[in-house]
């Protein structure tokens, strides 16, 4: 499946070959795309749209990063999106 990232004044962000919502809150949503994990980093962030069916998800809110993740674990839990980025 392809991947599509469109991220609009920072404030929207539409991606397409998302596969699942692995967690989501107000400042992290963790996704599993078709080209692995990704997390997208921000402020107020809220999922508007999600077609598991066709591989969309449409979010808002204030987006600071985004970042592909190598998928790794820590047992118990997930680890925060700087943790995953700076080991």
């Amino acid at each position: 499946m392809d991947q599509d990232v469109c991220l609009f004044s920072r404030k929207r962000m539409e991606l397409k070959g998302i596969e699942e919502v692995e967690s989501f809150s107000e400042t992290e949503i963790v996704l599993q795309s078709s080209l692995g994990l990704i997390a997208v980093n921000g402020s107020g962030l809220k999922i508007g749209r999600f077609s598991a069916e066709k591989g969309e998800l449409e979010l808002s809110g204030t987006v600071d990063a985004f970042a592909y993740l190598d998928g790794e674990r820590e047992e118990g839990g997930r680890r925060g999106f700087f943790g995953r980025l700076f080991r």
